[in-house]
Formats: C-alpha cells, sequence, structure tokens
C-alpha cells in the first residue's frame, strides 16, 4: 500500500493484555511546531490513548511503536463525526425555518436530532469499531 494512503503517529505502549495494545500518541495542532509557540495561545497538544490489536506480535510496555490508519477510513470518521450531522442539522433548521416553526421549536428539534444522531453512533461502536481499525508496527 502507498504511503501516501496511510496516516501514521509514533507512540508508545502503555499496557498490553493479550493481543490488545494500548498506545499513547501525542495528538499536536500544525502549529506545536512553530518556533513562535510560546508566545502563542493557540499551540496545543494532547495525549490520546488508541487500542490497537497486535495480532500476535509481541510487544512490551514502554517500546516505541508506529500506530498506523487508512487515509479513507479518516476521511470516513471525520465525515461520520461532523460532516453528516452539520449537514442533517442545517437541513432540519431551514426545513423547519421554512415551515414557520417558533424559534425555540426549531432549537429543540436540532438539538434533539443532533442527541439522536450521537446516541446512534454510540450505539453502533461496536461495528464502527470493526470499520475502522488500526495496525501496529514495531519502530
Amino acid at each position: 500500500m502507498a504511503a501516501a494512503q496511510l496516516v501514521s503517529h509514533k507512540g508508545i505502549v502503555e499496557s498490553v493484555y493479550g493481543e490488545e495494545v494500548t498506545v499513547s500518541i501525542i495528538a499536536s495542532s500544525a502549529c506545536a511546531s512553530c518556533t513562535g509557540k510560546a508566545m502563542c495561545s493557540m499551540s496545543e497538544q494532547k495525549e490520546k490513548k488508541i487500542l490497537v490489536c497486535a495480532h500476535n506480535m509481541p510487544f512490551s510496555v514502554g517500546e516505541e511503536v508506529k500506530v498506523i490508519m487508512r487515509l479513507s477510513q479518516g476521511m470516513s470518521a471525520v465525515a461520520l463525526a461532523y460532516v453528516f450531522p452539520l449537514c442533517l442539522f442545517m437541513i432540519i433548521l431551514l426545513t423547519l425555518f421554512a415551515c414557520k416553526v417558533s424559534e425555540v421549536g426549531v432549537a429543540l428539534v436540532s438539538v434533539c436530532s443532533m442527541v439522536l444522531y450521537y446516541s446512534l453512533l454510540y450505539v453502533f461502536r461496536d461495528k464502527l469499531k470493526k470499520k475502522y481499525v488500526f495496525e501496529i508496527e514495531k519502530i
């Protein structure tokens, strides 16, 4: 597979339990590597933990690894998390305004639709875990 089709992050193995490996990665904003970040409050770094199936490869706690995901999976995840709910929200909002529903009613229905959407994502999280798979490599 071409390297341009993959997204990878370096991380450190935090725990190993059977075939499941918990990897800690540092996700940083685009400006985190900027030399002027000390004078700017925009730079941001956040530690994230990712659960990865090791497929019978031996890993030890503290080992440096690379976590990999296909770019298409990442784009699909962004669409599910942000693009679809935004489109749904706007369609409901504009439709209800066109139907002369009160602003309070529009707000309640729009917010409830978002709660329902994200609740459905939560209900189907096990199916989504199977679709969005991370791979792990030793460095």
